[in-house]
């Protein structure tokens, strides 16, 4: 019975954030198979997506693109000489419908491998490829736009993007996180690096700790956003494993089972009241 009583207070914690937040925040995912470190758990662990899943992965390995009916090779545009074997922004594959925005053209960079003063592979990695900001030249502050606006215009049953999984390595005070709609030049939500650590107990710019180098998850709650940015005041901000998650995507396992412990807790009250 133990188990059934931490699924229904679990439910209960659900309904509880959802009256009163229109997003939520967890932490945490699953070890990755390709040597990313950790990626979403919404997602299979070798950061293989299959289109039509309802969720759009950028990993920034050529290995793991998404096999998109349409969608031409990733590009090799921010790769670094010497340090990106293997690495590609697959997000930006001809006809994927995903823009990348930058706050200048050094702003983004792709590589393999850490180096010191310019960026640290996200604890766990061992030799996948990863992104960062700012990219080669260090010009801060820098930011890097994710914009699926196009895409969502392509797909039928006018889907949103209402969930969002990254890994963020060696989290800084001075990195930040922002969504917006539509054209809206001001952010609807922001999420700080000092938060990010406040809430796992990370310390600034550590490459080791778990609560450094953190797996985020943010589900909105009748809400959702088109473009997100990453941004830094200092070098650097590093990234992996984005997950973007659509409206109409099947329901996983966890909310299949978050709907069965409000089912039983509403058996429960009625029984009570009987």
């Amino acid at each position: 019975m133990k188990s059934l009583k931490t699924l229904v207070l679990a439910a209960s914690v659900l309904v509880a954030a959802q009256a009163n937040a229109s997003y939520t925040i967890t932490y945490g995912g699953q070890a990755a198979t390709d040597g990313s470190g950790v990626t979403s758990s919404l997602v299979a662990p070798s950061n293989v997506v299959g289109f039509g899943s309802g969720y759009f992965i950028e990993t920034f390995d050529a290995a793991t693109a998404m096999n998109i009916p349409g969608v031409g090779a990733g590009s090799t545009a921010y790769n670094i000489s010497g340090a990106s074997t293997g690495c590609a922004v697959n997000s930006l594959g001809s006809g994927s419908g995903i823009g990348i925005g930058t706050s200048s053209g050094n702003a983004l960079g792709v590589r393999n491998n850490s180096e010191s003063g310019t960026a640290a592979a996200p604890a766990g990695n061992t030799g996948s490829c990863f992104a960062y900001t700012p990219g080669p030249g260090k010009v801060v502050p820098a930011w890097i736009e994710i914009d699926y606006t196009s895409l969502l215009a392509t797909l039928p049953g006018n889907p949103a993007v209402n969930y969002l999984g990254f890994y963020l390595g060696s989290v800084d005070t001075y990195n930040s996180l922002q969504f917006y709609r539509g054209s809206e030049t001001t952010p609807f939500l922001s999420l700080s690096g000092q938060q990010i650590l406040n809430a796992n107990g990370g310390t600034t710019g550590n490459q080791i700790a778990n609560g450094s180098n953190v797996y985020i998850n943010i589900n909105f709650i009748g809400e959702s956003f088109t473009k997100f940015r990453f941004t830094t005041t200092a070098v650097a901000a590093e990234f992996d494993n984005i997950v973007g998650g659509l409206t109409n995507r099947p329901v996983s396992a966890p909310a299949t089972l978050a709907l069965l412990g409000l089912g039983l807790l509403g058996m429960s009250l009625r029984r009570r009241k009987a």
